[in-house]
């Protein structure tokens, strides 16, 4: 029964990181992937 409360207590830290990894990790994993694919390159260069 502790243990369950002390989970529910934590939870909210929990869900903020989850949010935050799968919310801004596909971002910048795109970003990332543009970039290396010279998509933000100016045409010509």
């Amino acid at each position: 029964m502790t243990k369950l409360k002390k989970d529910k207590e934590a939870s909210p830290f929990i869900q903020k990181i989850v949010l935050l990894l799968f919310g801004i990790g596909p971002i910048v994993i795109m970003g990332l992937f543009l970039s290396s694919n010279g998509f933000f390159n100016p045409p010509g260069s």
